[in-house]
C-alpha cells in the first residue's frame, strides 16, 4: 500500500473545499427571498356609486427570487375570501375605493403551492407565510406652503389640503350626535341596575336605546334630536316596560346633550312626568365624528393639527427638525365625545388628542 504525502498548504486547500461543500448543502432555491408585491400601493378615495365605478382591481405578484409562487392562498384585510396565485405568481383583489383604510395582504396557506413545479419545504413555508404587503385608500394630500412659525422659530407650519373626488362628500371632524345620560332609581331612591332607557318617535324614524344601567343606576346613549320633535321615553327591565302617562311625550332640545334622571313608580308601570320623578337639564359636550390628519412620527413627538375645513384645508405645526426628515402622513376617521366648548374647522388640536383607527391609512406621501 502506497501512502501519499501532502504539503501543509495542500491539506489546508482540501479542508477548505470540504467545508465549502458542507455549507453549500443549502440549495440556491432556499437562499432566495420571498416578495409579495402590490403593483399600486395608493388609491384615491371615491364616492360610492350604484354602478360599481367605485370599485377597482388591485394586482400583484408573489415571487421567490425570480420564480413565481403558484397556487399560494392569500387573504386581503379581514376578508376570508381565498385569493389564489396563478402560474406566473400573479393575483388580483377587488377593491372598494369608497372605504378609507389600509389593507394588508398576507399569505394564508402554501400547502398546495409550488415553486418551479416543486412542493415547498416546511422551512420555506414558514418564511413565505411571514411575508406581507399593504395598500392604502385615502384622500391625496397636497402641500400648499411651508414656513417657519411666527410664534416659534423652532417650529415649521405646513399648510396642506385633502384632495377629494369631485363627487365625494367628506365628513370632516364635526358634531355628530349628542349624549343622553342619567340615573334610574326605584321609588326608595336606590339605583336600579340592568334597566334600559329607550327613546323613539311615533313615526318610527328615529330611536335609540341606552346601555343597561350599571350598579350605580347610570346609563348613557347618543342621539340626534331633529327639529324639536316630541319623543316617547320608556324604561325596560326584563319584560317589564315603564312609560310616561298616556298622551305624554318628552321634548329633547336641539344641539345639546342632556341629563335625564328617572325614578320608577312603586306600583304600576307609569312614570310620573314631573320632578322629582323625572328631572332633566342640559349638559355640556357632544359626540364628534369625522376625518383628521396626522404625521407618521414617534409618539414622543408633539405637534398640532387643525380640523380640516369644507375644502379640506388644514395646518400642521411641527418641530422643524422633525419636518426636515420628510415624515409621511396618516388619515383617520375618529369618533370621540368631547365635554367642552364646541369644536369647528380651523381649531387646533394637539397630536395627543388624535386616536388612530387600527386600519387607518399610513405612509401617505404628500404632493
Amino acid at each position: 500500500m502506497r501512502l501519499r504525502l501532502y504539503s501543509k498548504a495542500a491539506v489546508l486547500v482540501l479542508l477548505a473545499s470540504a467545508l465549502a461543500g458542507c455549507t453549500g448543502s443549502k440549495s440556491d432555491n432556499e437562499a432566495q427571498d420571498f416578495q409579495l408585491k402590490i403593483d399600486q400601493s395608493a388609491f384615491s378615495l371615491k364616492q360610492w356609486k350604484s354602478d360599481g365605478t367605485h370599485r377597482s382591481i388591485v394586482s400583484g405578484t408573489f415571487m421567490h427570487g425570480d420564480q413565481p409562487v403558484v397556487n399560494a392562498i392569500l387573504h386581503a384585510g379581514n376578508s376570508k375570501r381565498d385569493i389564489e396565485t396563478r402560474d406566473d405568481g400573479s393575483f388580483q383583489i377587488l377593491l372598494d375605493q369608497s372605504l378609507l383604510g389600509r389593507t394588508s395582504v398576507h399569505v394564508i396557506s402554501l400547502e398546495k403551492a409550488t415553486i418551479n413545479g416543486k412542493p415547498i419545504s416546511q422551512d420555506l413555508t414558514d418564511k413565505g407565510k411571514a411575508v406581507t404587503s399593504a395598500f392604502n385608500v385615502n384622500y391625496p394630500i397636497e402641500i400648499i406652503s411651508t414656513a417657519i412659525s411666527a410664534q416659534d422659530p423652532n417650529q415649521t407650519e405646513i399648510k396642506g389640503r385633502l384632495r377629494a373626488d369631485q363627487t365625494a362628500s367628506v365628513a370632516f371632524f364635526q358634531e355628530d350626535k349628542f349624549k343622553i345620560a342619567g340615573l334610574v332609581k326605584d321609588a326608595d331612591g336606590k339605583p336600579v341596575s340592568g334597566a334600559v332607557v329607550w327613546i323613539d318617535r311615533d313615526a318610527g324614524e328615529g330611536f335609540a336605546k341606552s346601555t343597561p344601567t350599571d350598579e350605580n343606576g347610570q346609563y348613557s346613549m347618543y342621539y340626534l334630536p331633529e327639529e324639536d320633535e316630541d319623543t316617547n321615553l320608556s324604561v325596560t327591565i326584563g319584560t317589564v316596560k315603564y312609560t310616561l302617562p298616556a298622551n305624554k311625550v318628552f321634548h329633547f332640545p336641539e344641539d345639546t346633550s342632556l341629563n335625564v334622571d328617572i325614578t320608577l313608580p312603586r306600583e304600576g308601570t307609569v312614570i310620573d312626568d314631573k320632578p322629582p320623578t323625572l328631572v332633566s337639564h342640559t349638559a355640556p359636550g357632544a359626540l364628534y365624528l369625522g376625518l383628521l390628519v396626522g404625521l407618521d412620527v414617534a409618539e414622543n413627538v408633539n405637534y398640532s393639527v387643525t380640523i380640516p375645513d369644507a375644502e379640506g384645508n388644514f395646518t400642521i405645526t411641527v418641530p422643524t427638525s422633525v419636518w426636515e426628515k420628510n415624515p409621511t402622513f396618516f388619515e383617520t376617521n375618529m369618533k370621540k365625545f368631547i365635554e367642552k366648548d364646541k369644536l369647528q374647522s380651523g381649531d387646533s388640536l394637539p397630536s395627543s388628542f388624535i386616536e388612530v383607527e387600527q386600519n387607518a391609512p399610513h405612509n401617505i406621501k404628500a404632493k
